[in-house]
């Protein structure tokens, strides 16, 4: 059986296991923000921080702020390192108002909705810097680790934009790219393409080429690692990732190696991966 036929039903039962279904993205964005307020729940009651790894893309923070607010919970106990942020022709991070600002994406649809009281310290609200990129390194291996890490992929298989070495210039060898740090890197050709279609609606112009992104090093040592799949272009994605081999040709494949992983995918993304002649958006089912 190819690996593109294979169901959810097929999986072996150790991969299995870690995989959940769920009907639509609301019900996904649920399940993950109940999870977070479980893990936030325990670290403020244990009165340390809860450091998370967060992307900008795959979920909906909006969720979360539900989860605070309907708990009665705080995120003062909460430290994020977001994975990245674009840079901008000089290599230092693009202004905020940018629009492709993950620094104002996460103030606006997850901090911001917050009461004051209730939001993160301004000190453990982290984003890579281009200029430091090792901070978040030695940040990361002081604490053993992130205590959780959520992610979506690219369609190159990217995890934060970590692209396969060789679309970077970078050594093309397993055992480098596992130990790949937070740096500075040029998006590869492809992710920009994802990028026009999904992101800019083909605005070129608004699309920096350069960005500054945490490496697979830091992000495999995290404690849990939480991948959620919503779109019709992912059913070949995570198939690619955890039937097939180990690659640094498909960097979400480092993750069959992480030992705390679940993946959490819609009905859409779990779907036996179709081929059509005309093309989609990835956002439904063809007709």
């Amino acid at each position: 059986m190819s690996l593109y036929n294979t169901t959810v039903a097929d999986l072996p039962a150790a991969l299995r296991s870690r995989v959940r279904v769920v009907p639509d993205c609301d019900a996904l964005n649920r399940q993950i923000a109940q999870e977070f307020g479980d893990l936030l729940a325990a670290a403020t009651q244990e009165g340390r921080l809860l450091t998370a790894i967060c992307p900008v893309g795959p979920l909906d923070y909006g969720f979360f702020v539900a989860e605070v607010l309907r708990r009665g919970l705080s995120c003062r106990n909460l430290r994020t390192i977001n994975m990245d942020e674009y840079l901008d022709d000089q290599d230092r991070l693009i202004p905020v108002l940018h629009p492709l600002s993950f620094r104002r994406f996460m103030a606006e649809t997850f901090f911001g909705l917050l009461p004051a009281e209730l939001r993160p310290l301004p000190e453990n609200v982290i984003f890579p810097e281009p200029e430091a990129p090792e901070k978040v390194t030695e940040l990361i291996d002081g604490i053993g680790g992130a205590d959780i890490c959520w992610a979506g992929f690219g369609i190159t298989g990217h995890v934060a934009f970590n692209d396969p070495p060789a679309m970077l210039g970078e050594p093309d060898n397993l055992a480098s790219f596992r130990n790949c740090r937070t740096r500075q890197l040029t998006i590869s050709p492809m992710s920009t393409a994802q990028m026009l279609m999904g992101g800019t609606n083909g605005n070129a112009g608004v699309l920096p080429t350069r960005a500054v992104t945490i490496g697979m090093y830091e992000m495999l040592k995290s404690k849990a690692f939480r991948c959620t799949f919503m779109r019709n272009w992912h059913a070949g994605l995570w198939r690619r990732a955890f039937l097939g081999p180990v690659t640094q040709k498909f960097p979400g494949s480092l993750l069959q190696e992480h030992p705390n992983l679940t993946i959490t995918m819609t009905e859409l993304a779990a779907a036996v991966p179709l081929v059509h002649t005309a093309q989609a958006t990835g956002e439904k089912e063809a007709e």
